[in-house]
């Protein structure tokens, strides 16, 4: 390696923090990890504390997403203090280290930025969004499969958006022998849809109408669109044993009051590589920040 000092430090998150650990310790890195019960102790090293676990260090790297609030470390609370704010981290940070992190809070980079802290966001790399759709959409499948009792294939399932998440979701679902549904806005879309096999709606119109053609006939929903998409009106009308899943980020496109108000067979599937891949989703975070240490003389 380029640079003699090789430890990272690793803080806070889930399963998926210590796999990248794990394998960034097995590539010859000198690891450890704080805040984060989990990982093979005789592979990485385990610190009692914050300040221990940063010291020396030549990068930090945050779990993703780094943070659940904006203010606070996404990690278990301690029992005496709770979460660590962000800016403890970026204060206990050595001179010259860099901050890597997966979705980080755009006030917390201009913070660190005024401590001369460098700041990397694996989660803005369009290769990790495309690869982590991936383990998305697999984990996606995977719930419709325990969740509806039969097989995929001659199933009728219907996806709204078609972005990355999708398009991995529709050809793994159509690779399996559904019948696929695709509702879209962009008529470009919705072409290359078409040309994958997939039913078509087009969501550019009157939505209502657009979302009606899915109250009945269909096994499972999966809804990846951030916005109001399926509101009390579809929800009280919809066949109850219509699956319905949500991938979306917050808000999502679910109607949360009125799905428990309906008790609407909705799922909530959040946060799916770490819940569902931890080894995958790790391996791809740890290639990622090699990848970023590498090109910073890593």
């Amino acid at each position: 390696m380029m640079n003699e000092n090789n430890k990272i430090a690793f803080l806070g998150g889930d399963k998926r923090q210590s796999i990248t650990a794990e394998k960034m310790s097995e590539r010859g890195w000198d690891c450890c990890i704080w805040g984060q019960e989990s990982g093979k102790r005789e592979v990485v090293r385990h610190s009692d504390s914050l300040e221990e676990a940063v010291r020396g260090a030549r990068a930090v790297v945050l779990p993703l997403p780094a943070s659940l609030d904006g203010i606070t470390l996404n990690s278990a609370p301690s029992e005496s203090d709770g979460r660590v704010r962000l800016e403890s981290v970026t204060k206990a940070l050595p001179d010259g280290a860099l901050l890597i992190g997966g979705k980080l809070p755009t006030a917390f980079v201009e913070s660190a930025k005024k401590r001369n802290i460098t700041c990397f966001d694996y989660f803005e790399s369009e290769a990790f969004q495309i690869k982590n759709a991936y383990i998305t959409a697999e984990a996606a499948v995977a719930i419709a499969m325990n969740n509806i009792g039969k097989t995929v294939r001659g199933s009728r399932f219907a996806v709204t958006g078609y972005g990355r998440i999708s398009k991995q979701l529709t050809k793994l679902l159509c690779g399996l022998g559904a019948n696929v549904t695709v509702l879209a806005r962009k008529e470009s879309d919705l072409a290359f849809a078409a040309l994958d096999g997939c039913g078509t709606i087009s969501l550019s119109g009157d939505k209502d109408r657009a979302v009606g053609e899915l109250l009945r006939d269909y096994d499972v929903i999966f809804n990846t669109v951030p916005s109001l998409i399926f509101g009390r009106a579809f929800l009280e009308r919809v066949d109850k044993d219509v699956l319905i899943i949500e991938l979306a980020s917050a808000p999502g496109g679910i109607d949360v009051c009125a799905a428990r108000d309906l008790g609407s067979r909705v799922l909530w599937a959040s946060a799916l590589p770490g819940k569902y891949a931890p080894q995958s989703a790790g391996e791809l975070i740890a290639e990622c920040v090699e990848k970023i240490l590498c090109e910073e003389g890593g």
